[in-house]
């Protein structure tokens, strides 16, 4: 268990902690990947993969979503990737997320 080190609040550890709640509000997995390839925040063969694999739940496509989100949280850590993920699922209007795209 980490303590109040810098890992707490590192974008990646904010995106984890509360995975399961953003899995759970992702409604439109398809819809989503679009939005969040517009804002550049997933690669077009990640987008096309969500869109076009057959057979996938919705929630096995929301999970390759956010997988994807924090695999480039990893990459570029930087906190504006999960601003603008937040502002992709508008978190701001889902009280239980709030505190998230604080």
């Amino acid at each position: 268990t980490t303590s109040s080190s810098t890992g707490d609040t590192s974008p990646q550890y904010i995106l984890r902690r509360h995975i399961s709640e953003l899995l759970g509000i992702i409604s439109d997995p398809d819809k989503l990947a679009v939005d969040l390839w517009s804002a550049g925040l997933i690669p077009d063969p990640v987008k096309d993969n969500v869109l076009t694999t057959v057979g996938l739940s919705r929630f096995q496509k929301a999970s390759k979503l956010v997988d994807e989100v924090y695999r480039s949280l990893k990459v570029f850590n930087s906190p504006d990737i999960l601003v603008k993920f937040c502002e992709v699922l508008n978190i701001q209007h889902n009280p239980g997320l709030t505190r998230i795209a604080d």
